[in-house]
This record gives structure tokens, C-alpha cells and sequence, in this order.
């Protein structure tokens, strides 16, 4: 081969390289993270899920799009109580999700929580801030989960008591069933705000002794549940409860795990050394890290006063059964 032709070569390889980045395919980019990405992130899920189904009907493209809607009704949504740019974000999301495309937007990744309905929920984890300004002190996180803490107020045929109870998810609480067992009226005071609502229970049941009770308030604060089979004898938890004097806040006692299984009464609890007093029934018990692995049942002090810091709670993992039931899809749970 001659100069010319080692020259003609040269220039043919340059041209090439020149061209060969216009005529591969371009690199997928990274979604934008948005502040409302969630609503697009759902219908592109969604979408991802529904079309297998919607192929093997052989549906058009025309008709897979309209299909948002009726989907979101199955679940429980209805377009008519969200806002146009949820809307919008939501068949944005399911449009590029059936036609195969890289999704475009995300939640950002330290989003603490769901923007969704409730109905809609359970799509995504959210990391929770563990306290005020996502400090790590103790004092600090016990701020910040007190905010889902309520005081049961009931009325029963001969007076009032009260009970502790604590958030799972939107207008919705937990407490024991004895707490609200044979009311005739049942008012929930938050902590968060000092706000007072009316009441329903939506499930109860004797074993596990629990109670799940509704309100209409959608944007409560709420805690995440955590793994009972996990916790550890000696582990270190927090009860925030409300203590039988009628004009007390939440108060938060620390204390810790005496032992993680004891049968009492021919059910299965979890010993706890923490000192509670009546009126904490249904109070959540926390881990450091903000899951609830449990909820006081009963204490000893009631009978005996030297026995006040032996009491017990049902182990989260008792109750689940039970939320999956009637909350299906309603609560976080961190595994």
C-alpha cells in the first residue's frame, strides 16, 4: 500500500469517527427529580404493571392510554378529587411507561413520606427523617414521633376513661381493643396540634387486643412499623403514651426490652422493663431508629405496686394479620 493510499485510509477512519457517535443509540439519561416525581413514578409503575394484561387482550395503544383511569377507579381513586397537575404527572408517567420509554422524573431521594392517597400508597419506601432537622439524638427523634401520637378519649354507659394510640397512616390509629371496647363515643385528641376529631373504629379484635380507629384527617403524621421477631433482649425502646391524669401530653418513658417472648394469659407478648401508668394502654413501643415493634397491652403495676415496670406488649408482628386485613396498602412497614 503507497503513501496515497495510507492517506486516503487515515482520512476514512477520521470521517468514520466523526460520525459513529451521531448513528449510535444515546445514552439513557438519569430521571429528573422532581418535587411531585411521585405522581409520575406511580403511573409509570402502574403502567409497567398493567401491560402485560393489557397485551394479551391485544387492547390499541389508543385504548391502553384511556385505561389510566379505570385502573386508578379499581384502586379506590377517583380523577376527580386530584389536583389537574396530579393528573397530568400521573398520565405522563403511565403513557411513557406503556410505551417502553426511560422514565423521565423521580421523587427525590430523602422525600420523608408519601404524597399520594392513601389508596394509592404502598408503591415506594420513603426514608423518614429520624428527628427534628435529621438529628440522630434521642430527644431530638422522640420530637418528631410524639407528632403521631394521640390521646383516646372515650365515652362508655357509666363515665369516660382513656387510652394511648399512635398513627400507622392517613386517619389512621392504632390502640388496644379494650381501649375502646363498649363505647358509646369515641373522640381522638392529637398531640401534633392539640386538634380533636370524632371517631370510628374500623376493626377490632380480642386477640391480639387491638383496635384499628379512623378519623377524617388525611395529612397526620404517622409511624412506620418495624420487625418484632428482630428485637433483642436488653434492646433499648421508647413508649409514648398518656398517663391516667386527664390533662397530661404525651409522655415519653425510655426503658428496654426484658425479654422478647412470654406467654401471658395463653398469648405470646413481649417483657418490657419500663415504667408505665394506667391510661398508656395502646401506646406504641419504638426502637431507636422510630419503628414501632410493639403495643402496651398490660402492667403489673395495676395490681401491685412494686411490679410497676413489669409490663407487656403485643409484638407488632402479632398484629399484622389483622392490619392486612382492614389496611392493606395503608401502612409502612421497614424491614
Amino acid at each position: 500500500m503507497n503513501f496515497t493510499r495510507l492517506l486516503q485510509a487515515a482520512l476514512l477512519m477520521a470521517a468514520v469517527m466523526m460520525v459513529l457517535p451521531c448513528i449510535l443509540p444515546a445514552a439513557e439519561q438519569e430521571p429528573v427529580i422532581d418535587p411531585q416525581g411521585e405522581w409520575y413514578a406511580v403511573g409509570y409503575r402502574m403502567a409497567g404493571e398493567a401491560l402485560p394484561g393489557f397485551r394479551m387482550m391485544e387492547l390499541p395503544e389508543t385504548a391502553m392510554s384511556r385505561r389510566m383511569n379505570g385502573v386508578l377507579g379499581a384502586l379506590g381513586v377517583q380523577t376527580s378529587s386530584l389536583k389537574n397537575s396530579e393528573i397530568k404527572l400521573l398520565q405522563q408517567g403511565w403513557n411513557d411507561g406503556l410505551e417502553g420509554k426511560s422514565a423521565a422524573l423521580t421523587f427525590p431521594p430523602d422525600q420523608p413520606k408519601s404524597l399520594l392517597p392513601a389508596e394509592l400508597r404502598g408503591f415506594y419506601k420513603f426514608h423518614r427523617k429520624p428527628g427534628a432537622g435529621g438529628a440522630e439524638n434521642l430527644a431530638d427523634k422522640v420530637v418528631e414521633w410524639k407528632k403521631a401520637a394521640a390521646k383516646v378519649l372515650v365515652t362508655l354507659p357509666d363515665g369516660t376513661a382513656h387510652g394511648s394510640g399512635f398513627f400507622i397512616g392517613p386517619g389512621l390509629l392504632l390502640t388496644n381493643g379494650h381501649v375502646v371496647e363498649g363505647a358509646t363515643q369515641i373522640t381522638v385528641k392529637m398531640e401534633a396540634d392539640g386538634s380533636e376529631h370524632s371517631a370510628t373504629v374500623l376493626a377490632q379484635m380480642e386477640v391480639p387486643d387491638v383496635a384499628l380507629v379512623q378519623i377524617d384527617k388525611k395529612d397526620n403524621e404517622f409511624l412506620p412499623l418495624g420487625v418484632s421477631a428482630n428485637c433483642r433482649e436488653l434492646q433499648e425502646v421508647v413508649m409514648i403514651g398518656y398517663p391516667e391524669f386527664d390533662n397530661l401530653s404525651a409522655t415519653s418513658v425510655k426503658g428496654s426490652i426484658s425479654a422478647t417472648h412470654r406467654v401471658f394469659d395463653g398469648v405470646e407478648v413481649m417483657q418490657l422493663d419500663i415504667r408505665v401508668n394506667g391510661g398508656d394502654s395502646g401506646a406504641p413501643i419504638i426502637t431507636t431508629d422510630g419503628c414501632v415493634v410493639g403495643i402496651l397491652t398490660f402492667w403489673m403495676g395495676k395490681t401491685d405496686a412494686k411490679l410497676a415496670q413489669f409490663s407487656l406488649a403485643q409484638p407488632i408482628d402479632a398484629v399484622l394479620p389483622f392490619l392486612e386485613k382492614h389496611a392493606k396498602g395503608k401502612f409502612e412497614r421497614e424491614e
